[in-house]
């Protein structure tokens, strides 16, 4: 995703899901649940969930956090899969 401050479609923010939970199975981590709230309310957000119980939370307007590290709304999908790598060893 671009690294604009203008509101991004859901088509993106859909397609900026996919390739997420693309690189955390080809890290080898198991996404149970994807949950995306595109409802034209600012800002939009989303959720992955793993079996193993860590979430991650993204907002538009404020990024990724897995509760105790975050990373910017539009971070590379490599670095959220490290974030949640991170939440997984914590927990």
């Amino acid at each position: 995703m671009p690294r604009t401050a203008a509101r991004c479609s859901a088509i993106r923010v859909t397609r900026y899901f996919d390739e997420v939970v693309d690189q955390l199975v080809r890290s080898g981590i198991s996404v149970d649940s994807v949950a995306i709230d595109l409802s034209p309310a600012e800002p939009m957000r989303g959720q992955l969930m793993t079996g193993r119980g860590p979430v991650l939370r993204w907002r538009e307007d404020l990024g990724w956090t897995s509760g105790t590290r975050s990373a910017g709304p539009a971070a590379h999908p490599d670095e959220v899969a490290r974030l949640l790598e991170a939440a997984l060893e914590t927990a």
